[in-house]
């Protein structure tokens, strides 16, 4: 389950928008917006071209973004 809170931080820390990191993820910002919202759930790939755009490499930090 994301941890909304620490992933808007993040996005916002590094400079996107919900518009931006959508088209930097290639995914619509819609389908963004239903991730954030735990609607549905990042896959694997999505994790990773998130976490290359806000510059995080420590494993540790994407289990707390992405499996609270």
């Amino acid at each position: 389950m994301l941890n909304k809170l620490k992933f808007l931080g993040k996005m916002v820390e590094a400079g996107y928008t919900q518009k931006s990191l959508a088209d930097e993820i290639n995914l619509s910002e819609n389908t963004l917006g239903s991730r954030i919202n735990g609607k549905s759930a990042f896959d694997t790939d999505e994790i990773e071209k998130i976490c290359a755009a806000f510059g995080i490499t420590d494993p540790v930090e994407k289990a707390t973004i992405f499996l609270q």
